[in-house]
């Protein structure tokens, strides 16, 4: 889910005077359909936006905040289990695991922070939103970890969430492939950002998924490239040299993913090539390259799917080592 979306969905219901219900998953285990900052909004038709896992235990939980517009309770805590015989409220499911989910109220006098949170995302500019049992609240200085719930009991209990720093992938090439990642990633809700050293191409005009187009020299890209876990990198320029010199570019770039398409031989050509510059061994073992997860791709569009797989993969395998 785009988060930058589901904030902009939240504000522009408040400012139509659409009161809301917050529904975030603090917490949960990884058999559960739900995932820790999973969300979803919820209004007095139960008209939703986002999710919380889906099935049956996603409609119990809208039903559940459409009841709460009824009573003067600002929040509640929702502790599931996904199995019988818990000692914790069970969620009608059988897949195991649990989440807590919290239910908050969202109404004008939280106009100004989320306001706050939609223009930290549009800004990339880090900071957290804090929920506990006394509001919403912003905090701009650095935590240490992405998301963090702490809970007591129902009324003493705190998440925390980093946000403004979206999933991003840069994709360096913006003919066919190009496009077909953006495409591919855009479902994902990343935020695209798509280079090529080329004007007026009809495939980067084409491409309406792509939130920033930069044309500049491949040797250039390297300095657009923030730094950081949600930062992932695909090259797929038109040429051997293209792909050489956007490499050369970024390759020094702490992010989580750089991958780079071509042939076995074009590959080995080029890392042969960077070799010679000083690159080390050690760096160019990182490149996933060729790039994607072998699915035997031939079209734009099924390569552009491998590739999402295994960023999807990369982004992921943190939570399952």
């Amino acid at each position: 889910m785009n988060e930058l979306n589901f904030w902009k969905y939240a504000l522009d219901s408040i400012d139509k005077k659409n009161n809301l219900i917050l529904l975030i998953v603090a917490d949960a285990s990884l058999s559960s359909p739900g995932r820790t900052g999973f969300k979803m909004i919820v209004d007095k038709s139960k008209n939703t936006f986002g999710t919380i896992g889906g099935g049956i235990m996603e409609k119990q939980m809208i039903d559940f905040a459409a009841e709460m517009f009824s009573n003067h309770k600002k929040y509640y805590i929702k502790r599931l289990q996904h199995s019988n015989g818990s000692k914790l409220e069970n969620s009608g499911l059988i897949c195991g695991g649990f989440e807590t989910i919290i239910f908050r109220k969202i109404n004008s006098d939280d106009k100004n922070i989320l306001r706050q949170v939609v223009d930290s995302f549009t800004n990339k500019s880090e900071s957290y939103i804090s929920m506990a049992n006394d509001g919403l609240k912003i905090i701009n200085s650095s935590l240490p970890n992405d998301k963090t719930f702490n809970y007591v009991n129902d009324d003493e209990w705190s998440y925390r969430e980093k946000i403004g720093t979206p999933y991003t992938i840069y994709i360096i090439g913006g003919g066919h492939v190009g496009k077909a990642v953006s495409d591919a990633m855009k479902l994902l809700g990343f935020y695209i950002v798509i280079f090529d050293h080329r004007k007026d191409i009809f495939t980067m005009i084409q491409n309406t998924s792509a939130d920033e187009k930069i044309i500049a020299d491949y040797s250039l890209v390297g300095n657009y490239i923030n730094e950081n876990e949600k930062s992932f990198i695909v090259i797929c320029t038109p040429r051997h040299d293209g792909d050489k010199t956007a490499l050369l570019s970024v390759i020094n770039k702490k992010v989580k993913y750089i991958g780079m398409m071509g042939s076995k031989k074009k590959i080995k050509t080029i890392f042969d090539e960077i070799k010679k510059t000083g690159i080390s061994e050690e760096l160019i073992d990182t490149i996933h390259s060729p790039i994607g997860l072998e699915i035997y791709s031939e079209t734009p569009s099924e390569i552009a799917i491998s590739i999402a797989a295994e960023i999807i993969k990369a982004k992921n395998s943190s939570k399952y080592v």
